[in-house]
């Protein structure tokens, strides 16, 4: 829904400000008919290489700034992402309600992702099902990263930065050309972060303080043997070496009530700190993920064929979960998980410009998951976790969906779709014991359990082309994810069958409306939803009278919610020399009915990760050959961080800025991020997991202030 910057691709760096006199035509890419963002009926942002580069966004979790109604959260600096749109929350343990495509290639469980060299993101807001195989409940998000071209390409950047007192780098390589001209290209990025964590523990028995060491490296193939076939081959690696941090860190929200509570009896007389942890577990993340993929595109005139076929591993071993979350030589917990995903997609489109448009496709997803929690009781090292029995898990979904588009009236046109899809679920656990120490024990019964799930999903719009410069349209969808079975564990106090969750279903409603302003130099649009969701998939911890944890993470599916609000986006080239964007979104979302326990009933709260409203503000000035300047201002509403409301993140706004010299070669940047220094809590709020409520509640937290510098050059 908006132009998130006006950009020629990477070569509008090298232009003078005064060279540039138009806004470009953005695409929409995600609606597979590459339809002009202006005339697309769909709530959709996009942000173009330009903006790309002058945000400095090159991982997943950057992209919510500038998209209104649209939140990633995580659960640690190292842990997973989930995405949260129009109030449809997700959440780490069930699939992502919205769909992630990369280059081509499905991402339903995310990390941060590094995203090499980007060149177009599009956000879509509402259920997409219709038109890709991954099933898209609440959105969908399409990256595109820059494809091999016929012409040399390369640039290092390299970045050096501050925060607390610590320090981190950055370094990336980018180099593309061709390799048999006009039919074979190639491209490499390579990437290295290594960095202190933003947060760190005062207390680690092993002496790691929290440092993070990634590394990314992709490669791309480009076929092109005559003009209506290409191929492109795509893979990549990312690793990550974490010591001295758990996937999930928690910090208490009232520090004074923690130390009251704990510095002189666990935590040898030292207090917390806004990004500091007082925990003496053992503490260590590996990750691994390897991917490997290909598309065939081939066009036979009358028609659109892309077959796409993807192979992902992503293996995370990560300990120190500190039970106590103080000090004390207690309990920890840890997990290793080891997950592979395959992905078959083949759709048929018809050709750009068509007055019917239309796509049908197939796809076939299976997923493999086995993991293996541990404890560690008293003192001991890495090596000294013991596991508990193994469980598993497997995913095969199918579906069959298609969408179609036909002038009924000279300006308006009718849009139907429809998707039929079928999950099976399998989990098979060996019996065994977690062994937490003083904090008791937590059973695994032996199951060996199977279901299958399916569902029809309908979709239908009316959009109506008022004039040259407006646009109306209104829509009507249904979104689905299906059941499946908790890997969890819980104390043999609790006698209620957790071992499963039913499907969720959702009706999604919406009208909008998009309006061209100055000669097409700035779009205005707007948009108002209504969300009922049945069903609802949530998930918690089930704890006792005194607030212990009594189990590990459960899916549950007998709550729902209603969510409702409204986005609008303003944004384009005002001058040649200065492009500027804004949005705002609120959201009302609640639980309508949610029973998670006999104890813990949140029925008539506001859903958990849901801020009551979003803005940002941004802009980028070149009021002269070379210099750069932007600004950016960032606001979220007062946000819950547990469905009990009791834990809350209060409204905050984030600024940041940079300045910076361009030539045709070289850029160089200062910037700095969260100006103002402000603590963000980004993750769900618990109480104490060992001791109980203790008058506070723990959360995970956001960047802290950064200064930096970087610096590229491009050959």
């Amino acid at each position: 829904m908006s132009w998130m910057a006006s950009a020629t691709g990477a070569v509008a760096q090298d232009l003078a400000p005064q060279d540039i006199t138009t806004v470009d035509e953005i695409v929409v890419t995600g609606t597979r008919q590459d339809t002009r963002l202006a005339d697309a009926p769909i709530a959709a942002t996009v942000l173009t290489e330009q903006f790309i580069r002058d945000a400095r966004i090159d991982s997943l979790r950057q992209i919510d700034d500038y998209v209104p109604n649209v939140q990633f959260n995580q659960l640690g600096q190292v842990g997973g992402t989930y995405v949260t749109i129009r109030g449809i929350e997700s959440n780490p343990f069930i699939v992502n309600r919205a769909a992630v495509y990369i280059d081509g290639i499905p991402f339903r469980k995310l990390r941060d992702q590094a995203l090499g060299a980007v060149e177009q993101i599009e956000v879509l807001r509402g259920p997409q099902g219709t038109l890709y195989g991954a099933n898209t409940e609440s959105g969908l998000i399409v990256i595109r990263t820059r494809a091999p071209s016929n012409s040399f390409e390369a640039e290092a950047t390299g970045s050096l930065f501050t925060f607390n007192g610590d320090m981190g780098g950055e370094a990336r390589l980018s180099l593309g050309g061709p390799l048999i001209k006009d039919v074979l290209t190639g491209s490499f990025v390579a990437s290295y972060n290594n960095a202190d964590s933003f947060v760190r523990n005062e207390a680690s028995s092993i002496g790691e303080r929290g440092a993070i060491r990634e590394t990314f490296v992709q490669g791309k193939l480009r076929w092109t043997p005559n003009e209506r076939l290409t191929v492109d081959l795509v893979t990549s690696a990312a690793l990550l070496r974490a010591p001295g941090l758990y996937e999930q860190e928690f910090l208490p929200i009232d520090r004074a009530r923690y130390d009251a509570n704990y510095s002189a009896a666990f935590n040898g007389g030292r207090t917390s700190g806004r990004y500091t942890l007082l925990n003496d577990a053992p503490k260590r993340t590996v990750e691994d993920e390897y991917l490997v993929g290909g598309n065939v595109n081939y066009d036979f005139g009358g028609a659109v064929l892309d077959v796409n076929a993807s192979w992902r591993s992503l293996s995370s071993d990560s300990q120190g979960t500190d039970l106590d979350l103080t000090a004390l030589l207690g309990a920890a917990g840890a997990s290793d998980d080891d997950e592979t995903f395959w992905n078959f997609e083949a759709r048929l489109s018809s050709p750009r410009g068509n007055k019917v448009q239309w796509v049908v496709g197939l796809n076939h997803y299976r997923s493999r998951e086995d993991q293996i929690l541990a404890t560690l009781v008293g003192p001991g090292g890495l090596d000294d976790y013991s596991p508990a029995p193994l469980q598993s898990s497997r995913s095969r979904d199918y579906a069959a969906f298609g969408q179609v588009t036909v002038p009924v009236l000279a300006n308006v046109r009718l849009t139907g779709g429809l998707r039929y899809e079928r999950a099976e679920r399998d989990k098979n656990q060996l019996a065994g014991v977690l062994d937490l120490g003083p904090f008791g024990s937590f059973v695994f019964p032996a199951e060996d359990l199977n279901d299958s799930y399916e569902e029809l999903l309908p979709k239908v719009s009316l959009d109506w082309r008022v004039n040259d410069g407006l646009l109306l349209y209104a829509s009507a969808a249904k979104g689905w994810i299906p059941g499946g079975f908790n890997l969890g564990a819980a104390t043999s106090a609790v006698t209620t069958d957790f071992a499963r969750y039913g499907p969720e279903t959702l009706w999604s409603y919406e009208v909008g409306a998009k309006l061209e302003l100055l000669d097409r130099r700035l779009l205005l649009s707007g948009a108002a939803f209504i969300i009922d969701a049945d069903n609802w998939q949530e998930y918690n911890v089930l704890v006792n009278a005194a607030g212990q944890a009594i189990s590990t993470n459960l899916i549950t599916s007998d709550a729902a919610i209603r969510s409702r609000g409204f986005e609008v986006e303003l944004t384009g080239k005002l001058t040649p020399q200065l492009d500027l964007s804004a949005s705002f979104g609120y959201v009302d979302s609640k639980y309508t009915d949610y029973r998670f326990s006999a104890t813990q009933d949140f029925t008539g709260n506001k859903v958990k990760l849901v801020p009551e409203y979003d803005a940002s503000l941004a802009a980028s000035w070149r009021p002269w050959r070379g210099l750069f300047v932007r600004g950016e201002a960032n606001a979220t509403g007062r946000t819950p961080l547990n469905p009990e409301n009791l834990a809350t993140q209060d409204a905050v706004v984030l600024l940041n800025a940079q300045i910076g010299w361009e030539t045709d070669r070289w850029t160089a940047r200062l910037y700095v991020e969260n100006l103002t220094d402000e603590l963000v809590y980004t993750s769900s709020a618990y109480t104490n997991f060992a001791f109980g409520f203790d008058g506070t509640y723990y959360a995970g937290v956001g960047k802290p202030r950064i200064f930096g510098l970087q610096v590229s050059h491009k050959w």
